[in-house]
């Protein structure tokens, strides 16, 4: 492991401590870290002015409060099928692993760490279930994307924490389109 010193102005340093307060960090040392892996992880590096991107994909920094107008403006039939539309789009355009069934619980981890890394929420699964927390977009959207993409439904279950759902697993799809 190599180590570089790094000057910090009084300001970042005392939001750093601010953060190890807080206990939202473990040391300061941990959060510098985490900053430098999410610049490499986001290539900020090949970021211009007005044009963010994460590899091959635009980022677009949209207010909550924006994008829930655009969500809200839409039933929710038409939201699950802009979002069947989405991952249909996803498989075709930008594929993942060939190797890779999606219709296997197991293999569902590589689309759940790609829409947390993307900011979508909190994916975790157990076994054919899969738990949803900070869901930045409506469930019947992550649905109607989650059930294209695995070629199966899901059933959805709020739980009796707010905004915390359970996705369970109800049958297989063959049908790409219904």
């Amino acid at each position: 492991m190599k180590e570089i010193c790094v000057p910090l102005d009084d300001d970042l340093y005392r939001y750093l401590g601010f953060l190890e307060k807080l206990k939202l960090i473990r040391c300061k040392e941990e959060a510098v870290v985490a900053a430098l892996r999410i610049f490499k992880k986001l290539n900020m590096q090949d970021w211009l002015p007005y044009v963010y991107r994460a590899g091959p994909e635009r980022v677009l920094l949209v207010g909550q409060g924006m994008l829930n107008d655009i969500f809200n403006s839409m039933s929710e039939t038409k939201l699950y099928d802009v979002a069947r539309i989405t991952a249909l789009k996803r498989k075709i355009l930008k594929p993942f692993d060939p190797e890779l069934d999606l219709t296997e619980p197991r293999n569902w981890d590589v689309v759940l760490n790609e829409l947390q890394n993307f900011g979508w929420g909190k994916f975790t699964r157990e076994g054919s279930e899969i738990m949803v927390e900070f869901l930045g977009v409506p469930i019947i959207f992550l649905k109607g994307y989650l059930e294209t993409l695995f070629r199966i439904e899901f059933g959805v279950h709020r739980t009796k924490m707010a905004d915390v759902y359970v996705l369970k697993r109800e049958r297989s799809r063959s049908e790409v389109w219904r």
